[in-house]
């Protein structure tokens, strides 16, 4: 969260080098019975995925898993977060690579999201402008954007609207369509207004259709800041290029939540992370078996 960013590319949600760079690192420090899984929450979850499909065939990774991937491509200054878990044989390791910020599979149907732009955004577009904005690139931001732009992103009411006035003003994006259909797996795709599965798009035609290693993505329905439409048709999207890509909804769990018994407090974050650990090793296994 506190590393130092020397130059002006400062963060922002459609940018996946940093990923791409510490998987190569890692994925060459490792032995031949390991196995490299990343797994992304919240904004992490949105990058992560983002760079599976864009990677393809050259994906550093072995599997991903995107959880609570949210709309807010934002910047929550403390919900961007990807691990990298290495499997050994009867061993393993973490290691913690942090961005900031949060995640789904198509941010564009954020833009419609009335309730959490009202209702959730401005407490969080509060914070976003203050620790990151102002606390850490105040500087950057004035140089860059003009004396308008700064002033609209100071009377910032919603993310979005910081997005619009500062992360696409400052980044050279077209306007939020473009910089949300850049940070999306499925944002190459054309976004129909019609529910109707027979005038879907063909998934196959955009960079979803190249993920090539599992890919699963944990979303609660009832998530308040990423609504469920943003991981799109369920049954189409698992049934898109080879098949590496499948999905858990769940009812409820919130953003990056789903807490456990009367008093959640003592499980932690134990639903989503033992998910991610049993996906992780489920591969592993899989991988290995292929291998006897």
């Amino acid at each position: 969260m506190d590393t130092p960013v020397v130059g002006w590319n400062v963060f922002h949600g459609a940018r996946i080098t940093d990923v791409e760079v510490s998987a190569e690192a890692v994925s060459k420090a490792k032995g031949p019975n390991q196995l490299l899984a990343g797994v992304g929450y919240s904004m992490g979850a949105i990058i992560i995925s983002n760079y599976v499909a864009r990677s393809g065939s050259g994906c550093h990774l072995d599997a991903a898993m995107a959880i609570s991937g949210k709309q807010q491509k934002q910047l929550f200054v403390n919900c961007c977060h990807i691990t990298f878990l290495t499997l050994l044989r009867g061993m393993k390791y973490t290691i913690f690579f942090s961005i900031y910020f949060v995640g789904g599979l198509d941010l564009r149907e954020m833009l419609k999201s009335t309730r959490s732009a009202r209702l959730w955004q401005p407490m969080l577009a509060q914070t976003l402008r203050d620790e990151f904005i102002i606390t850490k690139f105040d500087n950057r931001f004035r140089h860059r954007l003009s004396k308008e732009e700064y002033l609209k992103l100071m009377r910032s009411y919603s993310v979005s609207e910081i997005d619009k006035y500062a992360i696409v003003a400052y980044n050279g994006f077209d306007d939020l369509v473009h910089y949300y259909s850049s940070m999306s797996v499925m944002g190459d795709i054309e976004l129909l207004e019609s529910t109707n599965s027979s005038l879907a798009p063909d998934l196959n035609a955009g960079r979803i259709a190249n993920v090539s290693i599992p890919l699963c993505i944990l979303h609660a329905l009832d998530d308040p800041l990423t609504v469920w439409r943003t991981v799109g048709n369920p049954e189409i999207v698992v049934n898109t290029g080879s098949g590496f890509i499948m999905m858990v909804l769940t009812k409820s769990g919130g953003h990056v939540g789903w807490p456990l018994g009367l008093n959640p407090r003592s499980h932690g974050w134990k639903f989503m992370n033992d998910a991610a650990s049993s996906f992780a090793n489920s591969v592993d296994e899989a991988k290995n078996g292929e291998t006897r």
